[in-house]
């Protein structure tokens, strides 16, 4: 058989997942092994050659590992004399057939000549720690000569604006830079840190040293800055930007290639517990992909968080580092404060002694959907609130005594008038979807059921818009409107088997709630025609709790204010449904529900507006909110 070649060499060829690769044998985008987990040399070079080709599959995905088209970064740089030197400069290294290290290193001579740091027709040297820093860098590469004079004629003023770091950032490959959850923070993110002349300083994740080039001043000791990384590029450019920073070439910086979370050979890095900050601020990779390998390592090495999302990791091992009356600065998302997965962290944030405070940035980041907070911790200060500065500038505070067990949630988006209507509802006798206790109430756990929309794999392969026989309507998000189905545009020849993951067919087979999965509010219907779904919606089913009441109640302005004062969040999970409150009604009232229900939408005797007012009007009756709370709500909402 010759050569035989590993499936997971595929996604390394690719720069794809394994579970991406998985999937499209399972899809029949790709053939299976030939053995076992074997591929023939030949096989696998034909797999290759044919994805390459078909450059729209790689382009469509939606992490985008593979997208050849190069982005402008400008790192927050305004003047558009400086835009249009960074691109000029860009397109001469588009043009150099150099690799990114080279063009960074011939970018950096150009800064360093441009600003007297070296000789205009400098050679490899070593009479200053600066020249055989270069020296080192320029050795082993075959175009060293190119290198040097690539842009000998151009002339880079020192601005401290990072420009050698956007020409880094501009000339990788987007899939580079969203494989690590790497992004530019803004400067103005950073105008109310400054780190005092005589603390020591720790930028963990600090790529081009952008973070440290703003909080830092001119006057600092460069021997208390700490700088790291696992970009062996970014690291150099950390480098060079502190030396034009602080106007001297001599100057001896921490700059390490340290991994937080990993260190070079993969295996974990476990940190110095002599080692001490004063200072810790960062912006951390959110989101980063590592191998099941390495999950499974990070989950067994830190049990107490449970996770392998570096956040939580580098804001876990950031603490252990944290000198006494020591501050941090960590950029995160704002699922950091509102999503079950990261309640571990938060749980362990929560027990130590600090001032916590929270600013809501929104979508501070460029080409990150997700909003952002800065959290800044100080240590030994027994405060019992969290600090809450919101986008609009008001501050206040959320009490600990608030924020409970087992996922620990930070509703940062409530203020005192919110928390005193929520606090009513949440006081009102009722029960959860999550199968809990509330006033002794339950729902039977066997009698709830959550499920997911089915993920096709291959939706233009398995999608159709147009009819026949064999094929039956699927509904996606955008399809479902609140408690009706819009005409949907896609129809499926149903094949469970072939499909990435489906639930249990059964499930769609039955009556059931189905709400989107990506929204700001709950946006659901009541399906009786067993219909099927696609993984931009959801299902969930109860057996004891009426579902047309369920229906009426999530989708009101009442349900709408909880769901956005609580998780704020853009997509609805299992775990906001099962936390939302489910009055204990007598059967009457249910019955009274049920009866609007069937008047507005299946006789449609009345209109969705005089509907929903009624239903509105119940809901306020139940959890006795008055018509002035009432009026507010619908105003946030």
């Amino acid at each position: 058989m010759g050569v035989l070649v590993r499936k997971e060499t595929i996604s390394e060829k690719l720069g794809i997942s394994v579970a991406t690769v998985n999937n499209w044998i399972k899809t029949q985008v790709i053939p299976p092994p030939d053995l076992n987990n074997f591929y023939t040399q030949k096989t696998f070079e034909h797999i290759v050659s044919s994805i390459k080709k078909n450059q729209i599959r790689l382009n469509s995905r939606a992490n985008r590992t593979m997208l050849d088209k190069k982005d402008l970064c400008y790192l927050g740089i305004k003047d558009k004399n400086r835009q249009s030197l960074l691109y000029k400069n860009v397109s001469i290294f588009e043009d150099s057939k150099l690799s990114i290290s080279e063009g960074v290193l011939a970018f950096s001579l150009a800064i360093l000549r441009s600003n007297k740091f070296i000789d205009k027709n400098w050679q490899m040297n070593d009479n200053s720690k600066l020249d055989a820093f270069l020296t080192d860098w320029i050795l082993n590469s075959p175009n060293k000569d190119k290198i040097i004079n690539l842009f000998l004629q151009c002339d880079v003023p020192n601005h401290n604006d990072d420009i050698l770091g956007a020409f880094y950032q501009s000339i990788q490959n987007i899939s580079q830079k969203s494989s690590t959850g790497s992004y530019y923070t803004p400067s103005e993110l950073l105008n109310e840190i400054k780190v005092p002349l005589n603390k020591t300083i720790l930028d963990p994740c600090c790529g081009s040293g952008g973070i440290l080039l703003n909080v830092l001043s001119k006057d600092h000791d460069p021997s208390k800055i700490f700088a790291r990384d696992i970009d062996e590029i970014a690291l150099k450019i950390c480098y060079i930007n502190l030396i034009l920073f602080f106007n001297d070439k001599n100057i001896i910086p921490n700059i390490e290639n340290r991994d937080i979370t990993l260190n070079n050979t993969d295996e974990l890095f476990f940190l110095d517990k002599k080692e001490q900050f004063d200072y810790i601020i960062t912006n951390p990779p959110w989101g980063s992909k590592f191998t099941s390998q390495q999950k499974e390592s990070l989950c067994k090495t830190y049990p107490e968080l449970a996770t392998a999302e570096v956040f939580s990791i580098s804001l876990y091992n950031s603490v252990k580092m944290l000198k006494n009356n020591g501050e941090i600065f960590f950029f995160l998302p704002h699922s950091f404060l509102n999503v079950a997965t990261h309640k571990n962290i938060r749980k362990y944030i929560f027990n130590k002694n600090f001032k916590i405070s929270v600013k809501l940035l929104g979508n501070a980041f460029k080409g990150v959907l997700s909003e952002s907070l800065l959290l800044h911790l100080k240590n030994n200060s027994n405060d019992n609130s969290i600090f809450i500065n919101d986008k609009e500038g008001s501050t206040y505070q959320l009490p600990l005594k608030n924020i409970k067990p087992p996922d620990f949630l930070v509703s940062a988006t409530i203020k005192t008038k919110d928390a005193l209507i929520l606090d009513k509802i949440y006081k009102t006798e009722h029960i959860t979807l999550n199968n809990g206790v509330s006033n002794n109430c339950a729902l039977d756990n066997a009698h709830v059921i959550f499920a997911l929309g089915i993920v096709t794999g291959n939706n233009n392969k398995y999608l159709t818009k147009k009819n026949n026989q064999k094929s039956e309507l699927i509904f996606r998000g955008k399809d479902i409107e609140k408690y009706l189905f819009k005409e949907p545009e896609y129809f499926i020849e149903f094949q469970p088997d072939l499909y990435q993951q489906i639930a249990s067919v059964d499930y769609y087979r039955q009556p059931k709630i189905v709400y989107r999965f990506i929204s700001e509010k709950i946006i659901c219907a009541l399906d009786k025609n067993n219909s099927l779904i696609l993984n931009s919606a959801n299902l969930f089913i109860s057996k004891d709790y009426p579902m047309e009441t369920i229906v009426t109640l999530f989708n009101s302005d009442i349900y709408t204010f909880i769901f956005k004062k609580k998780f704020y969040s853009r997509k609805v999970l299992k775990s906001h449904l099962q936390s939302l409150p489910l009055p204990v009604l007598l059967e009457g009232m249910h019955q009274d529900i049920y009866n609007m229900y069937k008047k507005a939408f299946i006789e449609k005797k009345e209109s969705v507006l005089v509907y929903q007012n009624k239903i509105d009007n119940i809901i306020c009756d139940i959890f006795k909110i008055s018509k002035n709370q009432y009026n507010y709500i619908r105003g946030e909402v």
